[in-house]
């Protein structure tokens, strides 16, 4: 005989997160704060193979905002022995937001891999 249930949820499993935060992400804040947000909007879709990835998007999303906002108050050009050159904060822009596609585009075609694009 079928065990009868009130439906409802006691809260306990809830309380808990699902995935612990790595501790490389857990280090920066911004980081913590961005793989929070990610978890909850893939909510059951965020897998183990996700993981990896979810945690390289986070911390590259924290290392595009801080590069950015250094970049914007010290200008694309710095000075160099009289002379100006380009800001190495631009490559670390490039890089980070390279990353920042690539791995969106891996956590997203990992949850719906029907697309093609």
């Amino acid at each position: 005989m079928a065990k009868r249930t009130t439906g409802q949820d006691t809260g306990a499993a809830a309380s808990l997160p699902a995935h612990p935060i790595p501790a490389s992400v857990a280090a920066n804040s911004r980081a913590s704060t961005v793989w929070l947000e990610m978890a909850a909007a893939l909510g059951p879709r965020l897998t183990l193979v996700k993981l990896p990835i979810l945690a390289a998007y986070s911390l590259a999303v924290a290392r595009l905002e801080d590069a950015q906002g250094k970049l914007g108050s010290v200008g694309p050009l710095v000075k160099r022995k009289d002379q100006a050159e380009v800001n190495p904060l631009l490559e670390v822009v490039e890089r980070e937001l390279r990353i920042v596609r690539e791995t969106a585009k891996e956590l997203d075609g990992l949850a719906a891999p029907w697309k093609r694009g």
